[in-house]
């Protein structure tokens, strides 16, 4: 039975032997050659530290461990919500008269687009509602009735979010 790598596969290894090298250090003072996770470094004093301090080297150069790693530093780089933009605390709001208006506002942009996708400013004005109200609606459509589909990062460079009524509605 083959066991599991831990460190990765020889393609990860390699591509961090070579960015460690481009970085002007050698692949093995960083822990990124094969025996990298079994590497112990030097701990003076142990009584002093925490417990994740004891810990961390035990897991350096494991593949967990550099997932863990990289999804934090998207999510550092992910930009925060606009303030005031908010969906949390309102419940599951039930199909009112504006949720249709909106939802016939985004079928009659549709057929204006030949059936592509449109963005919720049109179908603002199409409806005659504010913008926020109308991302609002749009919001309860897609998550909570589930009759629109929102499509994000479709544009080059991304406008904001396209909407568009479900196939078979």
């Amino acid at each position: 039975m083959v066991r599991k790598k831990v460190e990765g596969n020889e393609e990860q290894r390699r591509r961090a032997a070579r960015e460690a090298e481009r970085a002007g250090g050698s692949p093995s003072a960083r822990g990124v050659t094969t025996g990298g996770s079994k590497q112990r470094t030097h701990m003076p004093d142990r009584s002093s530290l925490t417990h994740e301090e004891k810990t961390d080297p035990l897991h350096r150069g494991k593949q967990r461990r550099e997932a863990e790693e990289q999804a934090e530093a998207r999510a550092a780089d992910r930009p925060a919500p606009p303030p005031g933009r908010t969906f949390t605390g309102r419940g599951a709001p039930g199909y009112g008269s504006d949720h249709a208006r909106v939802f016939q506002a985004l079928g009659d942009a549709e057929r204006r687009h030949g059936g592509d996708a449109v963005y919720a400013t049109e179908i603002a004005r199409t409806a005659g509602l504010p913008d926020e109200r109308t991302r609002l609606l749009l919001h309860d459509l897609v998550s909570v009735h589930r009759l629109v589909t929102e499509l994000q990062g479709t544009d080059r460079p991304d406008l904001g979010p396209r909407y568009e009524t479900r196939p078979g509605r």
